[in-house]
């Protein structure tokens, strides 16, 4: 028995039943054995040895297992994922090996791709479409190409901030409720409408400030800005015009030797006549002012004068349209001067006793510089103020008035005095100080000579009268300086330098300022060897050349004094 008779009939399926009837329909005599799937080799290589029939086609099948073959979903090889999708080559995917079906034989078949791959239909079903097998479309090999580096990632563009004063304006912050407009009739019967949405005015105002914040604050730092420059501005400019200073606060201001343009305007910044010292210095600069004709003095200021005034009364006195003209006698002390000039408007005592005793005036007069001990004398310039007749304007500057009394000294101190001074052995100053004597003890020109000798007769014999018992310096200490000095060391120290009965030789400065006689009899004494003088009432000298002519001299003065009172 073989063993296709032993082995037990399969139920075919329904595929293998139409498959069978098809057979049927072309050979109606002979079936021919149905070939398998799993068929031998050997069997599918010789279909000629098969019986067929002469009225038959003889025809070679080899059919798929349609349902597999469509059913089954194509396994493609999974791609890489270290490559990208663009740079790999495409590979045809191999068909998976698929297990042949047991039917007739005992040992599988192994068929090559090929051979599944191909279908032979039968010639009925050539032309039908519904049965051409699905083929794969052959995809075309990419070659791979060098990996670009990524472009560079662009900028974006920054976004300008919109301007505070461009067009477009904020939208207000927070919604506004919105209300349906009302209709309402005027007094004619037109109706109004009454628009109920719309934003009140101080909420309007609040918004377009919101919405402008920073267009208003840029707008309230220019206006701070251009109100502190202009502020700025207008003090500088206050301080060279002076509008609208119109403080009348008279300050005095002491103007040294050698004062240039910028030592002037520091002094006006100490004083507070100006504010703002280095824009008054540009100020000068560019309008030229001078540095060598600054007159040395006390100047009374006031702020409403401005820069230019102020700098120009240090360089020329103060000129008026009013002039006055005093005469000042020979023996008049720096006290009655000033009392004459204040008496007559020309400048106060103030200023005159503040411009003797604060302003050195050495620098311009020489004879002033050769003075010793200027700070134990009451008065700096007594005896230099020549007495003369002088115009002065009314107003006149302190420092000014002065210089013109200096001036008239230097002028009348000719050559012929220096030259008998020298030859005497006396200073200026010392012959300015015994002429100041002579001026208050003799009465007249024709004494003056006789009183000089006795003075100059005691000088020369100091061991023997070491004093001069000059009445005048007395006098000078009781009538004028105590009634300025109320202090009693200040006082006492001030008689010893000048009461010539207590203090040795001439005192420390003149007493008075002496005339042109009496400085010519000081220069040029008389020939005399009297050491004593006195006059009576009628102011006649008696001279003597020891103590007790003069004490003889003294009893005939008192009975001609006694003689007149009768």
């Amino acid at each position: 028995m073989s063993n296709d008779e032993k082995k037990p009939y399969k139920r075919v399926s329904s595929d293998e039943q139409a498959y069978d009837d098809l057979l049927s329909f072309y050979s109606s005599d002979t079936k021919p054995h149905r070939p398998s799937e799993r068929s031998s080799t050997q069997t599918a290589k010789t279909p000629a040895s098969r019986p067929a029939s002469n009225n038959a086609k003889s025809f070679k099948l080899d059919i798929k297992d349609i349902d597999s073959e469509f059913n089954q979903p194509v396994r493609r090889a999974p791609v890489k994922r270290e490559q990208s999708a663009h740079t790999q080559i495409y590979k045809k995917p191999e068909p998976a090996a698929k297990r042949p079906t047991q039917r007739n034989s005992e040992k599988p078949v192994n068929k090559s791709a090929d051979e599944y791959g191909k279908i032979d239909l039968m010639p009925a079903f050539e032309d039908d479409r519904r049965y051409i097998p699905k083929r794969e479309a052959v995809k075309p090999e990419y070659k791979s190409e060098p990996q670009r580096q990524p472009a560079p990632e662009r900028k974006k563009p920054a976004q300008k901030k919109a301007s505070p004063f461009s067009g477009k304006k904020k939208k207000p912050q927070g919604d506004v409720p919105y209300k349906k407009p009302e209709i309402v009739h005027d007094e004619n019967g037109r109706a109004v409408i009454v628009k109920k949405n719309e934003i009140p005015p101080k909420k309007r105002i609040e918004l377009f400030f919101k919405q402008n914040k920073k267009a208003w604050v840029l707008i309230a730092v220019c206006i701070a800005a251009a109100a502190l420059i202009s502020t700025y501005a207008i003090s500088c400019m206050n301080d060279i015009l002076a509008i609208g200073r119109d403080s009348e606060t008279v300050v005095t201001v002491n103007i040294p030797a050698q004062t240039d343009t910028k030592g002037a305007i520091d002094i006006l910044k100490e004083n507070k006549l100006i504010k703002h010292k280095y824009f008054c210095r540009i100020c000068a600069k560019v309008l030229e002012y001078r540095d060598d004709n600054y007159l040395t003095g006390i100047y009374y200021l006031t702020e409403s004068m401005g820069l230019e005034n102020m700098l120009s009364s240090f360089k020329k006195p103060t000129i008026t349209g009013e002039t006055v003209t005093l005469t000042f006698p020979e023996g008049y002390t720096v006290n009655q001067i000033a009392e004459k000039l204040e008496k007559y408007e020309v400048c106060s005592q103030t200023a005159f006793f503040a411009t003797v005793r604060d302003v050195d005036f050495s620098t311009e007069y020489s004879f002033i510089a050769q003075m010793d001990n200027k700070d134990k004398r009451y008065q700096v310039l007594e005896g230099y103020l020549y007495p003369d007749t002088y115009e002065f304007y009314i107003g006149e500057n302190a420092s000014s008035v002065i210089r013109k009394f200096l001036d008239n000294f230097k002028n009348k101190w000719t050559a012929e005095y220096q030259a008998q001074a020298d030859k005497i052995g006396m200073s200026i100053d010392d012959v300015i100080t015994l002429a100041s004597i002579i001026e208050k003890e003799a009465y007249g020109a024709d004494q003056m000579p006789l009183v000089s000798s006795v003075f100059h007769n005691r000088l020369k014999k100091s061991g023997i009268y070491p004093t001069l018992g000059s009445d005048a310096t007395k006098e000078y200490v009781t009538e004028y300086i105590s009634k300025s000095v109320t202090n009693s060391a200040e006082l006492s120290g001030y008689q010893k330098n000048y009461d010539t009965y207590k203090c040795a030789g001439l005192p420390v400065g003149a007493i008075c300022n002496p005339g042109n006689d009496a400085i010519k009899a000081a220069l040029f004494p008389a020939n005399t060897g009297y050491y004593y003088f006195l006059h009576d009432n009628d102011k006649k000298i008696y001279l003597a050349a020891t103590d007790s002519e003069h004490n003889q001299n003294s009893l005939a003065a008192l009975k001609a004094n006694s003689k007149k009172t009768k």
